[in-house]
């Protein structure tokens, strides 16, 4: 997905958090549905503000800013910036799952229409797309279209990184990686989509924009991944059962830093 998929972002008077977003994992049973939460107008506004600063001078001090804004205001706290994110947290769980199956020849995850059979002798890329179209469909929509991009990227980076590595045999660090590059193009991903033309139209030139772009998403991931790596530190380490909830756990750590920035 490249810059152009950049847009002024959702405005005020809507769900902050869509209907037809799952949430990260299934709630308890006969728990009723809360409240939509609508977001205010011009809730990216301070947003836009700071990463324009940003676009225009390349000030750290407005990116981390700006990200603040987007966490408190843009998406209605880290909470429920989470809560948007639940499709992202499900499907690492979705992720997880089925290259840890395919890596112990066990079953995949029963709402996954994959046949690990039928990828016998694929190349890793033919894998890398089925298990994609596996996980998120096509069906359209931008959310859908930021999540298969993310996944593709995923599995490229790994296999750039490791060339021999095997997708029908990955070891669980390797899993790891992959659903957690997941998840951070995923979240970058979505930043890009909702406020990443305010720094490219702030930008003295379009190259300088896009390189800024990449600065902050490269800050993104670093952020993300400093607060698997405390996850860990504490012993919580994926597997099939916690994936979906550490994920979700891990992207509401990250908003809360965001907003620390304020």
């Amino acid at each position: 997905m490249g810059t152009s998929a950049s847009s002024r972002g959702p405005g005020g008077g809507v769900p902050l958090v869509p209907d037809w977003v799952p949430p990260a994992t299934d709630p308890p049973p006969q728990q009723p549905p809360a409240a939509p939460l609508i977001a205010p107008p011009r809730r990216f506004q301070s947003t836009r503000t700071n990463l324009g600063a940003f676009g225009r001078t390349g000030d750290a001090t407005s990116l981390r800013r700006g990200l603040g804004h987007y966490s408190r205001s843009g998406l209605g706290g880290a909470d429920t910036a989470a809560r948007r994110m639940g499709g992202t947290a499900r499907t690492a769980g979705g992720l997880y799952g089925v290259l840890d199956a395919l890596s112990r020849g066990g079953a995949v995850p029963p709402d996954v229409a994959l046949n690990p059979a039928t990828l016998a002798g694929r190349s890793q890329r033919e894998i890398a797309d089925a298990v994609t179209d596996a996980l998120r469909p096509i069906d359209g929509s931008q959310d859908t279209d930021a999540a298969r991009d993310a996944m593709s990227r995923a599995f490229s980076e790994l296999l750039d990184a490791e060339p021999a590595a095997d997708l029908m045999a990955l070891s669980t660090d390797q899993i790891e990686r992959v659903v957690e590059a997941y998840i951070a193009n995923d979240l970058t991903n979505r930043i890009d989509l909702d406020v990443g033309n305010a720094i490219l139209d702030k930008a003295p030139d379009a190259a300088a924009g896009v390189s800024r772009l990449e600065e902050m998403k490269a800050y993104v991931r670093q952020e993300l991944a400093r607060r698997f790596r405390a996850r860990e530190a504490v012993g919580e380490r994926m597997n099939r059962q916690s994936a979906s909830a550490l994920s979700s756990a891990v992207l509401r750590d990250t908003f809360e830093v965001f907003e620390s920035y304020l």
